[in-house]
């Protein structure tokens, strides 16, 4: 028997069969270079970014640290030309770099994304929270600028606040420094000094000394004479001064006064008072500034 075959039309003889074009195992090469692709598009542009952030921080941090000294150094030249103590030049100048250099973070972290309500509350409930704990300490510093500005006192000058009594030696952001008659260094809070009624006995220039001599051997015109020729050749005294006068007397003793202004300087008071305890041996001579 005669094999038979089945006839195939002619239309799906010239039907093409497409495949997908492909590059590797079943088309993995396409996509993984496509994949690829994006991924090192979006990286460059990561970099990019990340770079421009960098130095943007990086700028404003140099910028502000250079515009803080700069800012400073004038400041501290101004105030010097103003004649202001040293001590409140450099008080002054380190605020204003501080305030600087805090302007510039603020700047930084809201580049890193920090949201300004955000910040703006942190830094509110920041300075609330020092002010409350810091209360004290930040009464003495507004005090000391308010007495830098208003200058009622240089360094140097002699003042009397409450039972303290001395040289002024400069004023910190806390305290005034004052060295007592014993030599000692007396800290005073700036806000006591700012409340309390202050004396300042340097203001004019000169000091008001008053002399309280307590002698059992001399007449008052020899003790006159006496003061006359001691402080004769003393510098810091201010001529003509008044000759002394009798306070009270009795048979075996005499107390006599006197007035003298000399330089307000410690220096002068002390020449001053050697030069009377010399020339008056075995007599009792009490020293008060007025």
């Amino acid at each position: 028997m005669a094999p038979q075959y089945a006839m195939i039309p002619a239309e799906a003889q010239a039907t093409p069969v497409s495949m997908p074009e492909t590059s590797g195992v079943w088309g993995i090469g396409n996509r993984t270079s496509d994949h690829m692709e994006i991924t090192y598009d979006s990286l460059v542009d990561l970099l990019i970014d990340a770079g421009t952030t960098i130095l943007s921080i990086a700028l404003w941090l140099a910028g502000g640290w250079w515009l803080s000294r700069l800012a400073a150094n004038w400041v501290k030249r101004a105030l010097s030309q103003r004649r202001l103590d040293w001590n409140g030049s450099v008080l002054l100048s380190r605020l204003v770099s501080i305030s600087i250099k805090v302007a510039a973070i603020l700047v930084v972290l809201n580049i890193l994304g920090v949201s300004g309500t955000g910040l703006l509350a942190v830094v509110s409930a920041f300075t609330v929270a020092i002010g409350l704990s810091l209360q004290d300490v930040m009464k003495n510093f507004f005090a000391g600028i308010y007495l830098l500005l208003e200058r009622p006192f240089r360094a140097g000058d002699r003042i009397v606040v409450k039972d303290v009594v001395g040289e002024v030696k400069g004023i910190d952001i806390r305290t005034t420094l004052i060295k007592n008659r014993d030599n000692e260094l007396v800290l005073i809070p700036n806000a006591t000094i700012f409340t309390e009624i202050l004396r300042n006995e340097s203001f004019y220039g000169e000091r008001r000394l008053t002399f309280t001599i307590h002698s059992e051997t001399r007449r008052i015109e020899e003790i006159g004479a006496r003061i006359r020729d001691a402080l004769e050749s003393v510098e810091g005294v201010r001529h003509p001064f008044t000759a002394p006068h009798i306070v009270s007397s009795n048979p075996t003793k005499i107390v006599a006064r006197c007035t003298l202004v000399i330089d307000s300087s410690d220096d002068a008071q002390n020449a001053v008072t050697q030069a009377l305890i010399d020339a008056l041996p075995g007599d009792t001579i009490e020293v008060t500034t007025s």
